[in-house]
């Protein structure tokens, strides 16, 4: 096990409105720590870490997946590494690997608390091909029991109404009722490129196919998604390819589909793609954590290539609850022209109270253009301040 020493500093900005034409606001917070959870100087010849999820365990801690391996994606193997991490304390408690293969690549792990007593971990397990492309295997998952450190060994998920998904986003538990959100691929078992909906009525023994909500919302290319459950109602919001916009989408409990929003797109205020949007639902309004990038148009004074990484920004997306459309936009880092990325912003969180203040921390991976690779960081914000 290795305890790693953890750094933070404050940052105190004037909040602003850069905003021009739109009705919507876009701010740059007050106060920012910044904090070191995972340094890539101390993480080996496998340094490029990358790719966080957060769960909560209990009150006073979180667990933290993220992939350790040589580079974003199409290395020929990446491990998956586990922190326990003290939300009070702010400190890492331990770190171990919890997947490890030869010639796989752990490229994303998402942890969920099926029970009490029962922790997973599912994974979008690839490997790289004879061309030197990096190809989704099929989902695998592993048990690991209260505190997410026993692993009892890794599985490969059977196909699901015949086929073989191999993406995990985002899980929803209600009891033994499980709700998994997750891709499928047309090269793989099934023939079948879509987000789908996968419901359990066991605890995660066995599934069913729910919903294609690709195919629900009139097709298009959708890839990183994730959904909340407001009262009897599901909202989704599923990341867009090339052309195709983000979107959220609103369904009824049995997913009948009741309305979708486009997110971006050149009329909006967010000219790309939202990179692995996380949807929450807190003070009677939505809120998309991700990757996002300012429309040009909207911006005083500032000219960005809307689909380089390297302009990215870390942004919390708040939608009105009934309309879906966008109405404030907070850039918690890397506002536009304020610094050049190598890699960047998949992002999960959590809040902790402390003193009279609701923290936001997002736990995300950064790397400045002149660094070697990302960290695994946390960044935190007065709620107050974000929302």
């Amino acid at each position: 096990m290795k305890l790693l020493f953890c750094f933070v500093t404050f940052s105190f900005y004037f909040s602003q409105v850069v905003f021009a034409q739109q009705q919507s606001v876009f701010t740059i917070p007050k106060t920012k720590v910044t904090q070191m959870i995972a340094s890539h100087l101390e993480s080996g010849a496998k340094n490029y870490l990358a790719f966080p999820t957060v769960m909560r365990l209990n009150e006073e801690e979180v667990l933290i997946t993220f992939k350790r391996g040589y580079k974003h994606g199409g290395d020929h193997e990446a491990d998956s590494e586990m922190i326990t991490f003290n939300t009070v304390r702010n400190k890492v408690l331990n770190q171990q690997t919890i997947g490890s293969s030869p010639n796989l690549i752990y490229q994303l792990a998402v942890p969920v608390k099926m029970a009490p007593k029962d922790i997973r971990y599912y994974v979008d397990m690839q490997n790289l091909g004879i061309d030197g492309k990096n190809y989704r295997t099929g989902m695998y998952f592993t048990k690991a029991g209260i505190d997410g450190k026993s692993i009892e060994g890794w599985k490969k998920l059977d196909k699901i109404d015949g086929i073989e998904y191999g993406y995990p986003f985002d899980f929803i538990v209600e009891g033994k009722t499980v709700y998994m959100l997750a891709m499928s691929f047309g090269y793989r078992p099934g023939d079948t490129w879509s987000v789908a909906v996968l419901k359990s009525q066991d605890g995660g023994n066995t599934w069913n196919r729910a919903i294609n909500v690709t195919e629900a919302i009139g097709g298009g290319a959708y890839n990183e998604s994730s959904f909340v459950r407001v009262g009897k109602e599901f909202f989704i919001v599923l990341r867009g390819y090339g052309t195709q916009s983000t979107r959220v989408a609103r369904f009824s409990a049995d997913f009948k589909l009741l309305g979708v929003e486009d997110l971006t797109g050149e009329d909006k205020d967010l000219g790309n793609y939202i990179g692995w949007p996380r949807i929450f639902y807190k003070d009677d309004n939505l809120y998309v954590l991700g990757r996002i990038w300012m429309n040009n148009k909207f911006i005083k004074g500032q000219t960005i290539n809307p689909y380089h990484i390297k302009n990215s920004t870390l942004g919390l997306v708040r939608l009105d609850k009934n309309t879906m459309k966008v109405n404030k936009v907070s850039m918690l880092d890397n506002p536009p022209g304020e610094m050049t990325l190598k890699d960047g912003y998949y992002a999960g969180f959590y809040w902790q109270r402390s003193g009279n203040k609701n923290w936001f921390n997002t736990i995300t991976y950064r790397a400045e253009e002149n660094a070697q690779a990302p960290d695994i960081i946390r960044l935190g914000f007065n709620w107050d301040e974000v929302k």
